[in-house]
This record gives structure tokens, C-alpha cells and sequence, in this order.
């Protein structure tokens, strides 16, 4: 049988990986290679022990520091030309050690946006082995548009990323912000074979990851999601204002049920300002929120966050429309996006005393 390697980017790909890990006929160790999110690894290295008995050979991709991130003013300059010989360098590094002579391989794959190191490595490999796209949940939903660049800075961007990574790689946008993206010609000419939405739906629809459940997580009547959106470059959310929103949400909750029954679960690989909420317990960040759903949760609250978009048994709702956006049209696209993903109805109180409404409701559910 073909040897099977699969590149998980996100969070919102796990699905994707633990069923074709658990639906593989390979007679080879199965690899899963996880670029730069290193909560994603500790979460595989975690199932990997547990469920498939350290079977699957994890290959962590530590991304590059190049020097002209943290550069000020003109230094920047000084070190792109460096940076783009030291980072093509490393991954070609990269390649030698974990995929030189890999031949008549199935390379799975979810990301063709936002993971440049995977679009390197797809366009190596893509040479005597067979790259299969199986849809990205998180981009349900989502046109990505071409983005062509209008200005000098956004030029240099282009040019450094094809420099880096090679031809073939482009920046894409949604409404909100641009991301490095594989181009549509080499997508159409290198991948092999595609699995779209529906086709990925109907696959796993029988798919129970209630047997990845392997964490204690505690007993809790509410769970908040954050997404980080004080650190969100694009949300520009006033932080005084922002904190004081969340103390009157969690003020009412605390209403209704004890800070014992409260939990906070931070985004992984990009964890918020966690002095901003000071009640409940905090939750690892690297277990996925699919992995904590379960019958005793009363709530499950975010703003924008597909975890609640995600959540098919249980209340979910988003505090969107409690807190204070800068821009409202964007607040409005996060919103949609979230409706469009959501596998069941999510709440979106206009005001503190709906939220507070929903509350009462629930607590009289429970007589």
C-alpha cells in the first residue's frame, strides 16, 4: 500500500487528519507533519500516545525567525536579502531530513491558504507522489479572492514569498486581511485528486472523535472560547472598552451560576490577554474545543469563534452584538461567517438583558 503523509495546519483540519489516520490501509508508519503551530503538535503528540500507541511518526516544522521581523525602521531592509538565503536554506533542510526519496506517496493536505512552508514542501513532493486536498472546514463558506498588489510594500511582499518559496505561491484575502496562498495554476495542474466539501461531509459523517476524548477536563456548566481579538490586527477593539463589555457579560453569568462551573478556553498558538477575564478556571490551551463539548455544558459563549459555530448539541451563543466594534461592516461579515459555518442555531442577544433572558431560560430548564 501507498505510504501516507498528511500536512495539518489548523486546528479546524484535525478532523480531516484523525480520520484518514484512523481510515488508513497503509502498511507504513502514517506521518503527520504540523508546520509551525506547536500546541497543534502537543495535542497530536498527546493523541499519538493514547489513542494510536505512538504509531504515527509527528513531525514538528519549527517555523523560521528571520531577523527583519523584529528589525526596527531601515534595519529591515538590511536583512530581507539574508533572511530570504537563511529561510530557502532551512527548508530545503527541512526537505532533506524528513522527505528526501519519498516516492509513490498519498500526501494529504487541507491548507492552500496561510501555510507557505506546506505549499514548499506540496510543490517538492509533488514529484513521483500523489497530493490529494481534502476541503479545509474553516474555509467553508469563504471566497478567497485574488489579491494583486497596488503598492510597493505589498509588491515586496509578493516578491520575498516567491523568493522564499518558489513560483507558484500567491496572496490571497478575504474581507478581513491577505495570507500567502498556492496560486489556482499550480493547485489545478499539481494536485491529483480533490475532495470537496460535500464529498469530505458525506465521508465522515459517521466519524465519532468522541474516541480522542482522552483529556480531564473538568465539570462546567459554561465555556468561553476566546479567538484573541485584542490581538486580532484587523478587529481594532478598543481594550478599556472591550474589558469593561466582557466584566458586564461575565457579571451576569456569575448571576446564574458559580465560578466554579466556569471555564475559559484561549485560542491555541495565539492565546488573548488573559488578565482580561478574572473568573473561572483556564483550560489547556491546546485541547481542541470539539474535545470538550459534552452534555453537562449549559453554555457555550464566544464572539466570533467556530468552536460554538461548531457545536451541534448545546446552546451557543455570541456576545457579537454586546460589544463595541470599530468597524460594524466587519462585524457584520464575522457574524455571517459564523451563521453560515454554524451546525446548529447560535443566539446573538442585542443586549444585556436578552443575554440575561437566555440565562433565565436555561436555569429554568434545568428545574
Amino acid at each position: 500500500m501507498s505510504k501516507i503523509v498528511i500536512f495539518t495546519g489548523s486546528y479546524p483540519q484535525i478532523k480531516n487528519a484523525l480520520y484518514i489516520a484512523t481510515h488508513s490501509c497503509s502498511d507504513d508508519p502514517i506521518t503527520i507533519a504540523i508546520p509551525g503551530n506547536h500546541d497543534l503538535f502537543k495535542f497530536f503528540q498527546a493523541i499519538n500516545e493514547k489513542v494510536f500507541h505512538n504509531t504515527i511518526n509527528l513531525i514538528y516544522l519549527e517555523p523560521y525567525r528571520a531577523r527583519r521581523v523584529t528589525a526596527k525602521g531601515l534595519k529591515k531592509v538590511f536583512y530581507v536579502l539574508p533572511d530570504i538565503i537563511g529561510e530557502r536554506r532551512y527548508l530545503n533542510e527541512i526537505f532533506d531530513k524528513y522527505f528526501t526519496g519519498l516516492k509513490r506517496a498519498e500526501i494529504f493536505f487541507s491548507s492552500k491558504c496561510f501555510c507557505p512552508y506546506t505549499f514548499y514542501l506540496l510543490k517538492r513532493l509533488s514529484k513521483g507522489n500523489k497530493l490529494i486536498h481534502i476541503c479545509d472546514p474553516s474555509m467553508d463558506g469563504r471566497r478567497v479572492e485574488k489579491f494583486t498588489p497596488t503598492n510597493i510594500i505589498d509588491w515586496a511582499s509578493l516578491i520575498i514569498l516567491k523568493l522564499v518559496y518558489g513560483r507558484g505561491i500567491a496572496i490571497g484575502k478575504i474581507p478581513y486581511t491577505k495570507f500567502p496562498c498556492m496560486s489556482d495554476k499550480f493547485f489545478n495542474r499539481e494536485v491529483d485528486k480533490v475532495i470537496d466539501r460535500e464529498e469530505r461531509n458525506e465521508m465522515m459523517k459517521d466519524f465519532d472523535l468522541s474516541q480522542y476524548k482522552i483529556f480531564d477536563t473538568g465539570n462546567y456548566s459554561v465555556i468561553y472560547f476566546d479567538e484573541g481579538l485584542m490581538e486580532a490586527s484587523y478587529t481594532k477593539i478598543d481594550k478599556n472598552t472591550f474589558s469593561r463589555e466582557l466584566a458586564e457579560i461575565f457579571g451576569i453569568i456569575l448571576k446564574y451560576f458559580p465560578e466554579k462551573e466556569i471555564a475559559c478556553k484561549y485560542h491555541p498558538g495565539y492565546p488573548g490577554d488573559k488578565t482580561m477575564i478574572k473568573v473561572g478556571d483556564v483550560l489547556p490551551d491546546f485541547i481542541p474545543a470539539e474535545l470538550l463539548y459534552n452534555d453537562n455544558v449549559k453554555m457555550y459563549l464566544s464572539g466570533f469563534s467556530l468552536s460554538i459555530a461548531n457545536v451541534e448539541k448545546g446552546l451557543a451563543v455570541s456576545f457579537a452584538d454586546l460589544i463595541t466594534f470599530i468597524d460594524e461592516k466587519l462585524k457584520n461579515q464575522l457574524r455571517e461567517i459564523l451563521i453560515q459555518n454554524g451546525k446548529s442555531k447560535i443566539l446573538f442577544p442585542k443586549s444585556l438583558d436578552e443575554f440575561e433572558r437566555i440565562l433565565i431560560d436555561v436555569k429554568q430548564q434545568e428545574k
